[in-house]
């Protein structure tokens, strides 16, 4: 079973991508306004969330949420997701999950590439191996409180990528500290001694 915000830091960032992806949605919507006067832009914005709702990447199924609450609602008040999730509903989700299988490596290698070709994006060219590393830990742990979560859009197939590529994210940030200098392996072992601190 997925590991649920359990503590501060972990809520946090779930808030923390929650914001950003109401904040991608209001500019998502006051830009179609602006560059296409006259279309009927709920239309194209959930169209936006359905392809959004087919995407395995974490921060899309957020943004797929809150595009669907920018639309629907009009306002964008009160949290995107609620703390408090069932958990007969996420076991159920897992079920269906796990009864799919596995999923093929190469396609859980695509996902993580594609993770982190946007981190890359987002973070800067020049981004540095601890940062990216760190980054790659942040969205699999997104991904880990998301993947059975209600809420989001995502069918069960899409699902299971999500739950797949939880270590394979891990891995990729072990791999690039790995090939970082020395003393920026020792800063990333502090960090994960205090990131255990924290949640112990």
């Amino acid at each position: 079973m997925a590991k649920q915000p359990s503590n501060n830091r972990a809520a946090g960032r779930l808030d923390a991508a929650c914001a950003e992806a109401l904040a991608a949605a209001r500019w998502d919507e006051a830009d179609l306004s602006t560059r296409r006067p006259g279309a009927d832009v709920s239309a194209l914005l959930l169209a936006e969330a359905a392809e959004c709702a087919l995407s395995p990447l974490a921060r899309d199924q957020l943004l797929s949420l809150a595009i669907e609450r920018v639309v629907e609602r009009g306002d964008q008040d009160g949290p995107l997701l609620g703390r408090e999730v069932d958990a007969d509903a996420r076991a159920a989700i897992a079920r269906q999950v796990f009864a799919l299988g596995p999923n093929r490596a190469s396609a859980t290698d695509a996902l993580v590439e594609s993770i982190e070709g946007r981190l890359l994006h987002r973070l800067g060219d020049e981004t540095g191996p601890w940062r990216l590393a760190a980054s790659l830990r942040e969205d699999a742990e997104l991904h880990e409180m998301l993947w059975d979560h209600p809420a989001i859009p995502a069918g069960p197939g899409i699902r299971l990528a999500m739950l797949c590529a939880i270590p394979r994210l891990r891995d990729r940030a072990d791999e690039l500290m790995a090939a970082a200098p020395g003393w920026l392996r020792g800063l990333d072992r502090m960090a994960g001694w205090a990131r255990r601190g924290r949640s112990g």
